[in-house]
């Protein structure tokens, strides 16, 4: 693979900055559709997620010695470009970090809301065996007939 150059960093680095944003601006919207309990919505999101995810992880395969060379080469970039190539990256690293904090809301409130369902279902459970207990009991009772003319 070609050397990259600074103008290729930055077109690099651009464009992970803008999946990144595009991973943040789905993951709000999964709240959203978490919040209106819209499962088919959170299904597309989570592909649309997953499809920008391939994104990334192509472009990791396609530059896979990205950051040893940055690291490597950055100091002998022009000053200019290589600023805005750390603005970027440091733009990526808040827009990552907003990202990994609504995963995790996202993630507590799908957690919370099955195990608020498991909750209920162990409820409806208990109240469907003692409901069937109350009645084994009482089939005795309840087939004994009145006579009136006694």
């Amino acid at each position: 693979m070609p050397e990259l150059n600074g103008n290729d960093f930055l077109t690099i680095f651009t464009t992970r900055l803008e999946y990144c944003r595009s991973l943040l601006d789905l993951s709000r919207r999964q709240m959203e559709t978490i919040s209106d309990d819209d499962y088919s919505a959170l299904l597309e999101l989570l592909g649309q997620k997953q499809r920008i995810l391939d994104r990334l992880d192509a472009l990791n395969h396609l530059h896979p010695r990205l950051w040893p060379d940055w690291h490597q080469h950055r100091d002998s970039f022009e000053g200019e470009l290589r600023d805005a190539c750390e603005d970027v990256l440091k733009t990526s690293e808040q827009v990552l970090a907003e990202l990994v904090t609504a995963e995790n809301d996202s993630s507590a409130v799908m957690t919370e809301r099955r195990d608020a369902t498991r909750q209920q279902l162990h409820e409806i459970s208990e109240g469907t065996q003692a409901h069937k207990a109350y009645n084994e009991n009482l089939v005795p009772a309840t087939h004994r007939h009145l006579d009136i003319g006694q």
